[in-house]
């Protein structure tokens, strides 16, 4: 199942990740500014929200169908926007694509936490997570066949991937908690008590913490080769260098998390991709941004299985799958909001002032963090 679910995530992250990779050569290429593509990328994140039906969908057919599904639905929409032909066109496909990207990565998660132990849930999450960065490394590695031939070439290639879905229709097992002895509670459970507590801090913390990373990570290469004037090869060299020992973050976070708990792990993670995020963005030695890209990737990598183990715990087996999408959708939309926020300041206040405002929602995020329960050991049949 860990197999089967890194492959899930190296497909998602490889779709997800050529967009934020070929900014410099998709919006030349469109006819919009940094600002234009800041709005484009936001506006497509907003309608995430339908991944909430897929999650809710989850919980009453199980984790299986709707996952694969999400995933065939985002690696199709990744070739549409590789063939558009208007930013427009593009924007819409990339709405299509963040519904799928946003229901896969939820589920991914809540089927990797259901089909663990709790001793090693948060570890085995961070396989999927450096499997989605590993993705997304390829994405970067493709730069040059961008500057070399057209960004259309690598933006349609993860569509390949699709060949892969039958195998993952046919050896991916179903959740063992999601059956017939199930005692399913009705959705407005979810709003209500301790759950809707719960819920608004886990959706509150999405938001705030992906505002920021989403204009990091969309304009990463932009910083790089627009402003600094690095070639591709030196900026593959920073994010994916700096980013390859980043990755270490999954399994050193997971560990962390599964010994030294889900809160203190995910305040440490958030603490120090925000420090590493400001810096890529005022340094302009070599050096210094490498090490940046490093601090930075390792904070927000380390916090994937730390939030991923957290929010599957805080959540029943039947409302789980609703949750954690909708808290995904929120992660979307803090991404969008950050975006759009990016469309207005960035081409006024430039993008490290950008990052800095952003950055202040990241350290209330971490804050919030402290408010939630500790579940470190719990068993998700007794949630």
């Amino acid at each position: 199942m860990i197999f089967l679910l890194w492959v899930t995530g190296v497909a998602m992250g490889w779709s997800q990740g050529e967009p934020s990779s070929l900014v410099p050569f998709t919006r030349i290429d469109l006819g919009v500014s940094q600002g234009g593509m800041s709005l484009i990328l936001s506006i497509a994140r907003f309608a995430a929200f339908f991944a909430v039906f897929i999650g809710a969908l989850a919980d009453r057919i199980g984790r299986r169908r709707p996952l694969i599904g999400s995933l065939a639905l985002l690696l199709v929409a990744t070739g549409l926007s590789a063939l558009a032909p208007t930013a427009f066109l593009y924007g819409a496909a990339q709405a299509l694509a963040r519904v799928g990207a946003a229901a896969t990565a939820a589920l991914a998660v809540v089927a990797m936490a259901e089909g663990v132990s709790p001793a090693v849930r948060a570890y085995s999450i961070g396989f999927f997570g450096a499997a989605a960065s590993f993705g997304s490394g390829i994405s970067v590695m493709t730069l040059p066949l961008a500057e070399s031939v057209s960004w259309r070439l690598p933006h349609g290639l993860p569509t390949v991937l699709i060949l892969v879905l039958p195998f993952l229709w046919r050896r991916l097992p179903e959740s063992p908690l999601v059956g017939e002895r199930l005692v399913v509670l009705p959705r407005v459970e979810l709003f209500q008590g301790v759950w809707a507590r719960r819920l608004t801090l886990v959706c509150a913390i999405g938001l705030l913490s992906s505002a920021f990373t989403a204009v990091g990570l969309a304009f990463t290469t932009e910083r790089l080769i627009g402003d600094l004037g690095y070639s591709a090869g030196t900026t593959i060299l920073v994010t994916v260098g700096g980013g390859t020992l980043g990755g270490l973050g999954f399994f050193v976070g997971g560990r962390l998390a599964d010994s030294w708990g889900r809160r203190p792990t995910s305040i440490f993670s958030l603490a120090l991709a925000l420090i590493g995020g400001l810096v890529l963005y005022a340094a302009t030695d070599l050096w210094a941004l490498w090490l940046a890209a490093l601090a930075s990737s390792f904070g927000a990598f380390a916090y994937i299985p730390s939030g991923g183990a957290h929010r599957s715990e805080l959540f029943p087996t039947s409302l789980r799958g609703y949750a954690n999408t909708a808290a995904g959708y929120l992660a979307t939309v803090g991404s969008a909001v950050g975006l759009l926020v990016g469309s207005i300041t960035i081409d006024r206040l430039g993008l490290f002032d950008t990052l800095a405002l952003l950055g202040v929602g990241l350290v209330v995020a971490a804050l919030l963090t402290a408010l939630l329960p500790e579940t470190l050991g719990t068993s998700l049949e007794e949630v």
